[in-house]
């Protein structure tokens, strides 16, 4: 068994509304190995998205730790985390948050040029990188101008720019129809675990999750975890979306 790329112990979470403390997280453990496909379910508002930022260091937990690579955010500056998240994170989200004014290709550029990275080595990988997901002829393209999957696709592209290790999506395909949500689906774990990179992706689909390595539900703050499964009527708990 090869070493976890991501570990994640005890993680907690707390808000505070008012006088009152919120716990969403009460000590969540998780093990993520290379090339991986990770599935997190469970009901909206049971905390998917508070997780996924923990792991993506977009937030710091109130206790417990996460490393990445070895990495103990922890011991982390705001502005290490940064180069960690643009280094060896990338993020997918349900809205694909693309600059409407730039093109396809501009918008996949963006996280090379902010590295610094050689122009001509970034343009190269951008093209490379939409051409995988079927958009080579597209790339003039704004973002007005692609369908909902399409645009879905620019913004996996981007999250693919730097090559990262790991990928965290959030209900990457929860804007889509039934049909384009499956192609955005084979695209996007085609270009994550097909290619030997780790994903994570939380959703509130069953039938979604069902197709992940090891799939876990969270409920009451902590992971429930199964290995591959074969029928998403065997998830625990009951889910937003019905089992389709």
């Amino acid at each position: 068994m090869s070493t976890p790329i991501l570990q994640a112990s005890g993680l907690v979470r707390e808000y505070l509304d008012g006088e009152r403390r919120l716990r969403v997280l009460t000590g969540v453990d998780l093990e993520v190995r290379k090339g991986e496909f990770i599935s997190i379910a469970g009901q909206s508002g049971s905390g998917k998205s508070t997780l996924l930022h923990l792991l993506g260091a977009l937030d710091r937990a109130s206790a417990g730790e996460v490393r990445l690579n070895g990495q103990d955010y922890r011991k982390l500056s705001d502005r290490q985390l940064a180069r960690l998240r643009s280094e060896q994170i990338g993020f997918v989200y349900q809205f694909h948050h693309l600059l409407p004014e730039f093109t396809a290709l501009e918008n996949v550029l963006m996280p090379g040029l902010i590295q610094q990275r050689p122009q001509a080595e970034v343009v190269r990988r951008a093209e490379e990188l939409l051409r995988s997901v079927g958009l080579g002829e597209r790339m003039t393209h704004r973002p007005a101008k692609l369908s909902g999957g399409e645009q879905q696709r620019v913004a996996l592209a981007r999250a693919l720019q730097n090559n990262p290790a790991i990928v965290l999506a959030d209900e990457p395909t929860g804007n889509l129809d039934s049909e384009t949500s499956r192609n955005v689906l084979e695209f996007l774990i085609e270009m994550t675990a097909g290619q030997g990179r780790s994903l994570v992706m939380v959703t509130h689909d069953a039938s979604i999750a069902a197709q992940a390595d090891r799939c876990f539900l969270l409920r009451d703050g902590k992971l429930q975890g199964q290995e591959k499964i074969s029928d998403p009527g065997t998830l625990p708990g009951k889910l937003d979306t019905p089992v389709r």
